[in-house]
């Protein structure tokens, strides 16, 4: 099965601060961070997924979960 490499989320500034946030800071954001690259540019951040690595859905769904409001 082929995974996509690259995604973005756009949405509104506070969203987004929010969003950041949980990615610097939160568990489940520092284990994004070992298989993706990203960067924010106004309110897009932009998710590369690292040479060599294969995204892990469940840690995907786990942020999405620790990170609702």
């Amino acid at each position: 099965m082929d995974f996509p490499t690259e995604f973005k989320i756009f949405q509104q500034t506070d969203i987004i601060d929010d969003f950041m946030s949980h990615l610097v800071n939160g568990s489940m954001g520092i284990a994004i961070a070992q298989d993706w690259d990203f960067c924010r540019e106004g309110n897009t951040i932009f998710f590369t997924l690292k040479p060599g690595h294969v995204p892990k859905l469940d840690v995907l769904i786990w942020f999405g979960f620790f990170t609702k409001n």
